[in-house]
């Protein structure tokens, strides 16, 4: 693989710690600067939307800028944005500069995909973006802990001030190793050339797919706690499972996605759902959660770089908009998933949330379908394959 694949996924790491370091800091925010947790929560909640609607903002805005350049700025603000957080006098300046770097890691992801995927041929376009969306697993194992940790030692603003670091780092990384061809601007029309029932489908499996393992995921810790009768370490050492499960089944899905686009999403679907009814059947059996939240982690994860690919399989010169709108719908997904588990567990129904989770991912089996790519060849990238070597400066 190109060496500028792994500038990207060094990018995406810093990406992925920020995005979820920030929910085990909350309580030392709300006692530093004097506001409620609830109010802290907002952090999270506000970093989704700056994903979801910031992302496309400046999808939109930046389309005729070259894209080695643009993806170079994007990783520059957050750097800088994440310095803005870690010397944030107050609660509003905190959540403003966590919009702000949302809206640049959904722009960032939206480019980022397009141009993983014209850095290879096409047989090996999923295996590119798993490889740039390695980074955002690998935060989850390593990057997120590894934060909290130094939170708890040095305060809440430090993870900030490292973040800012890796992005600075990653933002010189993109300048210097991603190839001339990434520097094309392209002027999009937006009209996508496998049709937009097809990009719709393409969107709406992912927001089926992927938010359905939400339902029970965002309540994962007290499942485990309450229903399979973990302890607090046996909990944190559950959630290491299921993020090196997940680095394996990002690595897993972009191959199988290579090997059959047509049907590697639907049957990884099918896996997800099937995994689901097992945790929830099993999840009174410690041993028995280990196993299903292992393969729960490795298909649940598998999704990520197929749903990407499939969307820009579908779409030609539409793509970075098209991608970057499916960055949102991971977000949606994850928001809408979370919020209907919310209500399940307000009415006493966590030992139902793997089922209701099972339901929708079947739901989304028929309708990946409908976006499936007419032949088992994945459409060209629109970047042609550059030569591995950097671009001298």
């Amino acid at each position: 693989m190109p060496l500028s694949l792994y500038a990207l996924a060094a990018a995406a790491f810093a990406i992925g710690t920020t995005e979820f370091v920030v929910v085990g800091l909350l309580p030392r925010i709300s006692t530093d600067l004097g506001v409620a947790v609830s109010t802290t929560g907002l952090l999270v909640t506000g970093y989704a939307v700056g994903v979801a609607l910031g992302g496309i903002v400046l999808t939109l805005l930046t389309r005729r800028v070259a894209r080695r350049r643009l993806m170079t700025v994007l990783m520059a603000v957050f750097a800088g944005g994440h310095l803005v957080l870690a010397a944030a006098p107050n609660f509003e300046v905190l959540l403003v500069a966590r919009i702000v770097t949302a809206s640049c890691h959904g722009a960032f992801f939206g480019v980022g995909a397009v141009v993983a995927a014209g850095l290879v041929g096409t047989e090996r376009r999923s295996r590119a973006i798993s490889l740039m969306f390695g980074g955002l697993t690998v935060a989850t194992v390593v990057g997120v802990p590894a934060g909290t940790l130094l939170g708890e030692v040095a305060g809440w603003r430090a993870p900030f001030l490292a973040v800012a670091v890796l992005a600075a780092v990653a933002a010189v990384a993109v300048a210097r190793l991603l190839p001339v061809a990434a520097e094309v601007p392209r002027v999009e029309s937006g009209r996508p050339a496998g049709g937009r029932g097809a990009l719709v489908a393409a969107l709406a499996t992912t927001v089926l797919g992927w938010g359905s393992q939400f339902v029970v995921f965002a309540f994962l810790s007290a499942y485990l706690l309450d229903v399979t009768g973990f302890g607090t370490l046996a909990v944190t050492a559950m959630l290491l499972v299921f993020g090196i499960a997940s680095a394996i089944g990002n690595a897993v899905g972009g191959r199988a996605n290579d090997a059959a686009p047509r049907t590697a999403v639907a049957v990884t679907l099918v896996v997800l759902g099937a995994v689901l009814v097992a945790f929830g059947l099993l999840g009174h059996s410690r041993w028995a959660t280990v196993g299903t939240v292992f393969v729960w982690g490795i298909a649940g994860f598998a999704l990520v770089p197929a749903l990407q690919s499939r969307v820009l399989a579908i779409t030609g010169e539409a793509s970075v908009l098209a991608s970057t709108l499916n960055i949102a719908a991971f977000n949606v997904g994850i928001a809408a998933g979370s919020g209907l588990g919310a209500v399940l567990v307000d009415r006493g129904d966590l030992g139902v949330t793997p089922y209701v989770a099972a339901v929708i991912a079947a739901v989304a089996v028929p309708v990946s379908l409908l976006a499936a790519p007419r032949s088992a060849e994945p459409r060209p990238p629109e970047l042609p394959a550059p030569a591995l070597t950097p671009t001298p400066r």
